[in-house]
């Protein structure tokens, strides 16, 4: 019965702890894994966001530096206007892959975060058909560990009642000795006692 009850403990025991690590990990794993299409979208918008900055810097310099070597030419508003006209096209160019960029951004988070919610959705139901069988474990748990208690109590009472039993048995078989002793001693006075007494004459006669 306890061999039984260890081996229902231990199983349980370790049903409970692959469980508990089975759920951890999943409270962990909180990132979602993109389609490979939405990935691409998501790596595509942060690219052209990357070469429009990129593209908008290089307009800048590149304004500073024409717009400097105007200063040397004889007709400098002339230069310095193509130098604006050609900045502004740049600009242009770069507000434009910025808001594609961005634009896919947005389509590719929001693709991210609907998957979020459906995982968190489906992990909730997970729990929810999942936590009546965590109850059910521990619950076994806890009964087996009261049976192997109960148990070890009777176990203690029937060794106590088994000690109780052989003292009383000795007890017993000791009085027994004693007053089987005490009867021989009292034969062995009673016969030299006899032989002490002197034998009593016999009356005559008239």
């Amino acid at each position: 019965m306890e061999n039984r009850s260890q081996t229902l403990a231990t199983r349980l025991k370790a049903g409970l702890s692959s469980w508990l690590l089975v759920w951890a990990g999943s409270l962990l794993a909180q990132e979602v894994q993109l389609p490979a299409e939405t990935q691409a979208q998501l790596e595509r918008g942060l690219a052209l966001q990357a070469e429009a900055k990129n593209l908008r810097d290089q307009a800048e310099a590149a304004r500073t530096r024409d717009d400097e070597a105007c200063g040397h030419k004889f007709m400098i508003n002339d230069c310095r206007d193509g130098v604006q006209k050609r900045y502004l096209e740049q600009i242009r160019r770069a507000r434009a892959m910025t808001s594609e960029g961005s634009a896919l951004e947005r389509e590719a988070r929001r693709k991210e975060q609907e998957l979020n919610r459906q995982q968190q959705a489906a992990e909730e139901a997970r729990k929810a058909r999942e936590l009546p069988l965590l109850q059910q474990e521990q619950e076994a748990l806890r009964q087996s560990r009261e049976e192997k208690r109960a148990q070890r109590l009777a176990e203690k009472e029937e060794k106590a009642r088994e000690g109780a039993s052989k003292q009383a048995e000795r007890r017993r078989r000791q009085a027994e000795k004693e007053a089987k002793h005490a009867e021989k001693v009292e034969a062995r006075m009673n016969k030299a006692k006899a032989r002490e007494e002197p034998a009593t004459p016999a009356t005559p006669q008239p």
